[in-house]
């Protein structure tokens, strides 16, 4: 009974949400239709593919409190697999509003629809123009920006078009700063695993087509570089108080190690097949 309530309410207010042109008035009833979306059966939506469009055409409007619950509405519809598809052509103006935007509700509602899309095709162009500023936003004093970026940033790692654009990032010196017991347990965590993805991409045999920038202070230089300090901040991680912390550092200290002796045995193997007759004369 109340989800067959819940999908007469919700008609009716995407009705109202047509008619409505007061942003105050709309923001309302954004928030009421993301509540009624949520008790629907996913399987078995009421909601059109009109409806998702009338909801994401709210991106545009004037008004921030709109513009945050039509992010919210669109993450609800995300969450039916119905509509997974056609929210994702609304990827790049959702990307535009946590990159220009400069109201950081609207930025933390923009990166959380973004992180409960999968990422589109033929998108990573506008991606890597994208990269620099998501980066940016790691060096932000803002906890809940720097986490859901994080996020985001880990999946896209993961991608190996964009994996050189994200190490050759220029950060400032004391980025790895980030990485202290005084943050939250979750943003670490994060950290971690962005660190872990970014170490496991560079380590496959196939290396990005980029080589970080000599003496630049890329985040390659600042994580992996020769004269890293990533380790000493791991170690540190050892004390932290939530255990979860912990093990994410040991796991990465111990694949760091053993990224380290392959290619010192790799080295040692390849020096002993290499006879001096053999060697080039230069």
């Amino acid at each position: 009974m109340e989800e067959v309530l819940s999908r007469r309410v919700c008609e009716e207010l995407l009705e109202m949400l047509r008619a409505q042109q007061d942003g105050r008035s709309r923001s309302a009833i954004l928030r009421s239709i993301t509540r009624c979306i949520y008790l629907m059966d996913a399987k078995n939506p009421t909601c059109s593919p009109e409806h998702v469009q009338l909801v994401a055409s709210c991106l545009h409007d004037q008004d921030r409190d709109t513009q945050i619950q039509a992010l919210n509405t669109l993450r609800a519809f995300a969450t039916q697999s119905l509509f997974t598809a056609q929210i994702q052509d609304y990827y790049p103006k959702i990307l535009d509003l946590v990159v220009s935007s400069r109201d950081e509700e609207v930025q933390v509602a923009a990166l959380r629809l973004l992180n409960a899309l999968p990422v589109p095709p033929n998108i990573a162009p506008l991606l890597r123009r994208a990269v620099p500023n998501l980066v940016g936003f790691l060096q932000w004093d803002n906890t809940t920006i720097q986490l859901q970026v994080l996020r985001l940033l880990i999946t896209l790692s993961r991608k190996e078009e964009l994996l050189p654009d994200i190490l050759n990032c220029q950060v400032q010196p004391e980025f790895l700063s980030l990485m202290n017991n005084s943050q939250p347990a979750k943003l670490l965590c994060e950290m971690l695993a962005l660190v872990e993805v970014l170490h496991g991409g560079c380590a496959k045999p196939r290396r990005p087509s980029k080589s970080p920038q000599s003496g630049s202070c890329s985040l390659y230089e600042v994580l992996f570089g020769e004269n890293s300090h990533l380790a000493d901040h791991l170690l540190v991680m050892f004390v932290h108080p939530e255990e979860s912390v912990q093990l994410h550092a040991c796991r990465l200290i111990m694949s760091l190690q053993l990224y380290k002796l392959d290619m010192e045995i790799a080295a040692g193997a390849l020096s002993k097949h290499v006879s001096p007759a053999s060697k080039p004369v230069f």
